[in-house]
């Protein structure tokens, strides 16, 4: 239960659901996390790692055996009614344990696996391609984060698309104000003579290749080099957020010599005032379903810059013109974008207003909330 789009959203329905309607059990692989401590007491956590080891001797399937057979005596001893699972290392295990225990479920994709599933399983990718297809196929209802989302599954699981329905993501809006007035490390920074007249750029994401951080330090640096000659105002970025490419990251920031002008700030617990403090917020990712962190950014009323993924970032800058996308894996168009910023200032702005207020409309908690609650109850309605 890090502070991941889909572990918060788990803590939305832990804290949000009517409890006249429904009691919220939390099951996890692993017990830990800095969202548990925002969990309400009456909610009980099971983990399946909580009181067992790794076995001296694995073979294939047996870790996951054991995760299905966990759950299903969950299942059985809470006498729970319906199952609601998020990422799919997760529905591996609810899949098989929800149909032996003739429990309903409700499933959600929240990226395309075309590239989620096939950068991140290596072993085994084409059984649990299989294992999942069945899993999605059996859900009373299957949500995805976007529409192209949606599309990419129903190529690459070979279900039809009208089984897919889109829930927009929530956004605590009362939250993000409230946590946004407080002080930041780009407040802090600003308040120095030196930095005065410099911009602040933003990324926050895990830093994995998939994220393009890589392509938006590469896209600084050549920005840098080119501002004085053009009247241009310095920039500083900074990355919010950890992962396996910290080191590598570290060494591509020494070698352009850019060290002193981009902050890897690892994970912030309080991401919200330091896009309050930014100039610009940019999402360079690869792909994407439907990221938390841009939704949370345009709602802080930092004007976007965004790549042109098949789903997510651009699939709604190109449906609602509230920033600026530019073509995925290329820091040269990145930095050009960067420069147009800061030369035509007004038309970013009056964007950012746009999109501030298109999440207001679009993405609110409640209004989530209850259409999640509504497809419970729908889930459990179904016959089996």
């Amino acid at each position: 239960m890090e502070a991941g789009g889909s572990e918060r959203q788990l803590l939305y329905l832990a804290q949000g659901l009517d409890r006249s309607r429904f009691q919220p059990v939390l099951y996890l692989t692993y017990e830990q996390g800095s969202l548990l401590r925002d969990l309400p007491k009456d909610v009980e956590v099971f983990s399946f790692w909580r009181d067992r080891s790794p076995p001296r001797w694995n073979w294939p399937g047996r870790i996951h055996g054991w995760q299905v057979q966990h759950l299903l005596d969950l299942l059985k001893s809470q006498r729970i009614d319906l199952v609601y699972d998020r990422l799919f290392h997760m529905t591996l295990v609810t899949g098989p344990a929800t149909k032996r225990a003739n429990v309903s479920r409700v499933s959600a994709i929240v990226s395309p696996p075309e590239f989620d599933l096939e950068r991140t399983e290596k072993r085994w990718r084409w059984w649990k391609r299989r294992a999942l297809a069945r899993a999605y196929r059996s859900s009373r209802e299957l949500i995805t984060v976007s529409e192209g989302t949606a599309e990419s599954a129903s190529r690459y699981y070979a279900i039809p698309l009208q089984q897919f329905l889109v829930v927009p993501s929530p956004v605590d809006l009362e939250r993000i104000e409230r946590l946004a007035a407080k002080e930041s490390a780009i407040d802090r920074l600003k308040q120095n003579a030196s930095h005065s007249d410099c911009k602040h750029l933003l990324a926050v994401g895990r830093l994995s290749g998939e994220k393009g951080h890589r392509d938006l330090i590469m896209a600084t640096a050549l920005y840098l080099r080119e501002s004085r000659a053009k009247g241009l105002p310095a920039i500083h970025l900074h990355i919010a957020g950890d992962g396996p490419l910290r080191k590598d990251l570290e060494s591509l920031l020494c070698e352009l010599d850019i060290d002193s002008q981009v902050t890897l700030h690892g994970q912030v617990d309080n991401p919200y005032a330091m896009m309050r403090g930014s100039d610009l917020f940019v999402m360079p990712s690869h792909y994407e379903g439907m990221p938390n962190a841009m939704l949370e950014a345009m709602a802080c009323g930092v004007p976007l810059l965004a790549t042109n993924t098949q789903s997510g970032p651009g699939e709604l800058l190109r449906q609602h013109p509230l920033g600026k996308l530019v073509p995925v894996s290329d820091p040269h168009e990145l930095c050009l974008a960067i420069e147009d910023r800061f030369e035509h200032e007004s038309k970013w702005l009056a964007r950012a207003v746009k999109a501030q207020i298109y999440v207001q409309e679009n993405h609110s908690l409640p209004g989530w909330l209850q259409r999640m609650q509504n497809l419970f109850d729908s889930a459990m309605d179904q016959p089996s």
